[in-house]
């Protein structure tokens, strides 16, 4: 997991948040990442927007090394030119974030196996 630490501005709320996101989404424990949100969301007002900008970095990181899926990676996103603001989107949804990771990382599965 790479910590953040020190490298923001960001309150160390928001820092710890990501911190602890980042370390459930390397476990593939989306739907706990995306409560851990949910419940930042309704405590901190107003931060959720540096969660959301951080997620798909550590969502792609996390998915290109469990599937070394590099160019399925890159069609994926030029097919889906909206992943990342739908990752936003869902990210306060357990349910809908856990489906939207883990139908990424089928597509790239997929497109990994067809190469």
């Amino acid at each position: 997991m790479v910590s953040v630490t020190g490298t923001s501005k960001h309150k160390p709320e928001v820092i710890d948040l990501i911190d602890r996101v980042s370390g459930l989404i390397a476990e593939g424990a989306y739907a706990e990442a995306s409560g851990e949100i949910a419940t930042f969301d309704k405590s901190h007002p107003g931060l959720l927007f540096f969660v959301r900008e951080a997620l798909p970095s550590r969502v792609s990181d996390h998915l290109l090394k469990k599937t070394g899926a590099h160019v399925a990676f890159t069609t994926y996103t030029l097919r889906h030119p909206n992943w990342a603001s739908d990752l936003a989107a869902a990210s306060t949804q357990p349910e809908t974030f856990e489906r939207l990771v883990t139908s990424i990382e089928a597509a790239l599965m997929a497109g990994r196996n067809a190469a």
